[in-house]
């Protein structure tokens, strides 16, 4: 292999620290340089640590954390000291030891990290301070006077609250209160900026043509920089210099830019039609070679944050392909790697990367580092690869995104269908990847298992034959719809997949009520339903999938469920990545769809050995039972909390695929359901063997079952949080990487 990966290399003789920390509580200064006090450092690609008198390196194994919990957006700045505390056991434990946050969070978690480095000596957590410029507000022009003032003051405030000096009034939209708190001797890094939009880039540059030269003290540009680099460089000086001069610090002072705005051509990332400047994605560029260091003791780096799906550049430029590790081709470590040779010789760390846990995805990725749709511990093995590719490519370490999952944010293919929109921090979108990239889970405290669950009809009769209907039983939480579905005599087992033989189970779901969907399901000799259904359950030997009604589906846009009495039902389809063409070549590359009818079978009973993340569905040890969640977006509510489903007559969407993105947030039409039937039926061979719940009379459907509607919630439900499976392989990770030297 043209790469080695070494670990447990201590450069004792050198006075190398080992990377879990910086030794005990510093004391404090730790050590000073140009009249300035100093923690941190930087070292030609490196940072270094000051431990008892020596400079070592420090190979950041880090950790983002968000700012949102379960029910709270990312303004109301939510985590407090408990949770905080709880969190550093946990990232600790983990064997990380640097956690990176965007915005200046309440003081409970400051006063959080100084007791917990305090009280674990030897296992301290390095912060990394990003001070984030407003993105909800911007002006597209980043020099706009307003937007600029209001940064630069946010700025210096939470450098304030960093060296514990300052009371905030109370503010909406970000922390407040009293800072009593001096963390400085825990901070690696400070980070200034974020990831800039192309459209932000190109209108700072157009309205700032005479912006082409920054001449800071500590952080300035070469001649001929572009305005939105000046503007970067200009950002880090000011935080750099209001720390020297107003306290006496340096640290590490950092940009951020991301691989939409890199310096390189990449002629797979063109849409036929459009020229580079049209593109959404590498049409602008900020160049971090116009980025340089003046008169800093703490030093200057760059922070990217690199996915390995988006932009899909990063998967189809064939030179990427050449890059392997010890488990074959990453495309991963082939961008890292052009990436480094275009970067200036001061450390770049890797302030994102990650890999969503999702039940869908998002953006398929031909290796199978997509957005979404990985089982936990296959996010763990391919994270762990993911960050030795960080390293062996000369990176001074990366933090994985995220520590926890957040309720509060949303995808590009999702977000359309949760409304209302204010709402949708109340229940977790199991499908949309955003809020599914944390090591640690936030689960809602109701869940399906040790008979908690609601009864919704019993079958007579004792017949044990194959394929015999029981009852059926429904729950409901912040995720998901359960249902349970009981067979006589163990006869679920024929469901299982590879089982012999034909059985089948087929479901139909009535959202709406009355004159709505079809009373026809697709089943040999079955009555028609009292009601109509706009959904299909299938399960069998053969695996499972949720079907839907052409007219309710979010894949095509039409979303009116018109009464029929057709038992024509279809598979929910949708683009995730879009057609584009390479400039070089002419290779056309097309759509890449994704199947959301496809259901994944597996034990989802999280104290379960088995317990796979990504399950829809799996037969009872015993074959008594067949379980099912469903998530709630896949069924059509836009918000489980209100009981809100869609009901849209489609006239203003539209039609295809990806009419629903273009309605942005709360465009859809939404109604509350008065909850849902359930029309269940079994054949085997193709013949129909039972159908339930039977009228009295054993001829057709009854007519006196109750709809199941669970109940809903005003305010935040009750959650846990839970370690996902690849919690210990990053554990193993971070164990074994105590000292890196790459190359070899």
């Amino acid at each position: 292999m043209r790469r080695a990966w070494l670990i447990l290399v201590v450069l004792l003789a050198l006075g190398a620290v080992g990377a879990a920390g910086c030794g005990g509580a510093a004391p404090f200064p730790t050590a000073t340089a140009n009249g300035a006090k100093l923690v941190s450092r930087t070292s030609g690609r490196y940072f270094e640590t000051f431990d008892k008198g020596n400079w070592g390196r420090y190979i950041i194994k880090g950790a983002n954390i968000g700012a949102s919990l379960p029910g709270q957006w990312f303004g109301q700045v939510p985590i407090d000291k408990d949770t905080a505390a709880k969190w550093f056991r946990d990232i600790s434990a983990m064997n990380a030891n640097t956690v990176l946050i965007y915005t200046l969070l309440k003081p409970g978690f400051y006063q959080a990290l100084d007791e917990f480095n305090k009280s674990h000596p030897g296992r301290e957590i390095m912060l990394v301070q990003q001070f984030w410029p407003d993105d909800q507000f911007s002006p597209g022009n980043l020099y706009q006077k307003d937007y600029a003032a209001k940064y630069t003051k946010e700025m210096k405030l939470d450098i304030d609250a960093l060296n514990g000096e300052t009371d905030i009034p109370q503010r909406v939209g970000f922390a407040w209160g009293s800072y009593d708190t001096n963390v400085m001797p825990y901070v690696l890094a400070i980070l200034t900026g974020r990831e800039v939009t192309a459209g932000e880039v190109a209108q700072t540059d157009a309205d700032n043509p005479a912006m082409n030269h920054y001449d800071g003290g500590y952080v300035k540009t070469t001649a001929g920089a572009s305005p939105m680099e000046c503007w970067y460089a200009q950002m880090a000086d000011t935080a750099q210099g209001y720390m020297k001069s107003k306290y006496g610090w340096q640290v590490p002072v950092g940009y951020v830019s991301w691989p939409t705005l890199d310096p390189m051509s990449h002629p797979t990332e063109r849409t036929a039609g459009l020229s580079k400047s049209g593109e959404v994605d590498d049409s602008q560029v900020v160049d971090p070679a116009h980025i340089q260091p003046g008169t800093l003791s703490g030093g200057l780096y760059g922070t990217y944050q690199v996915y390995p799906y988006y932009p899909e550049f990063m998967y189809r430029e064939p030179g990427y392909a050449s890059y392997t590790d010890e488990f074959g081709v990453l495309r991963f470590g082939g961008y890292l790697e052009q990436l480094m040779s275009y970067l200036p010789d001061y450390p770049a760390m890797i302030g994102e990367f990650g890999l969503p846990t999702s039940i869908n995805m998002s953006h398929d990725q031909p290796e199978g580092f997509s957005q979404g749709q990985l089982e936990e511990t296959d996010q763990g093995h391919r994270l762990a690869r993911m960050y030795k590719a960080i390293l062996r490519t000369g990176y001074a370490g990366g933090f994985i995104f995220e520590w926890a999952d957040e309720w509060a944010k949303k995808n590009w293919v999702y977000y359309s269908t949760m409304v209302p929109f204010d709402r949708h921090v109340l229940w977790h979108n199991v499908m949309d990847p955003e809020q599914n990239f944390g090591v640690l889970a936030h689960e809602p405290d109701i869940e399906p298992f040790g008979g908690n669950m609601n009864r919704l009809w019993s079958a007579g009769g004792t017949s044990a034959g194959a394929g015999q209907l029981a009852g059926m039983e429904a729950q409901a939480n912040a995720e998901y719809l359960f249902l349970a579905f009981e067979f006589r005599g163990g006869g679920a087992n024929g469901l299982r997949p590879g089982s012999p033989g034909d059985l089948e189970l087929s479901v139909g779901i009535d959202m709406l009520g009355p004159n709505k969907g079809t009373t026809a399901l697709p089943v040999s000799g079955l009555p028609q339903t009292p009601t109509g259904s706009e959904f299909l359950l299938r399960l069998s030997p053969q695996g499972g999938k949720l079907l839907v009604r052409h007219d309710y589906s979010r894949g095509t846009s039409l979303l009116s469920a018109a009464p029929a009495r057709d038992p024509n039902f279809e598979q929910v389809v949708f683009i995730i990545n879009r057609a584009q063409v390479s400039d070089a070549t002419g290779e056309i590359f097309p759509i890449i769809l994704t199947n959301q009818s496809d259901l994944n079978y597996g034990d989802f009973n999280p104290a379960d050995k088995g317990f796979n993340s990504i399950a829809h569905w799996y037969v009872e040890n015993g074959g008594g039972r067949v379980m099912v969640r469903l998530p709630w977006q896949l069924i059509n509510v836009t918000d489980p909390s209100s009981h809100s489903v869609i009901l849209d007559n489609s006239k203003h969407i539209a039609p295809g695929p990806v009419g629903l993105r273009n309605l942005g947030v709360d465009g859809l039409t939404v109604t509350k359901t008065k909850g849902l039937l359930f029309y269940a039926a079994t054949t085997s061979a193709g013949k129909l063997v039972d159908y339930q719940p039977r009228a009295a009379d054993g001829k057709g459907f009854s007519k006196d079952v109750g709809r199941y509607l669970w109940p809903g919630w005003e305010n935040t439900p009750g959650t846990h949080g839970r370690l996902k499976k690849d919690y210990p392989v990053l554990q193993q990770l971070f164990q074994d990487v105590t000292q890196y030297v790459p190359g070899g």
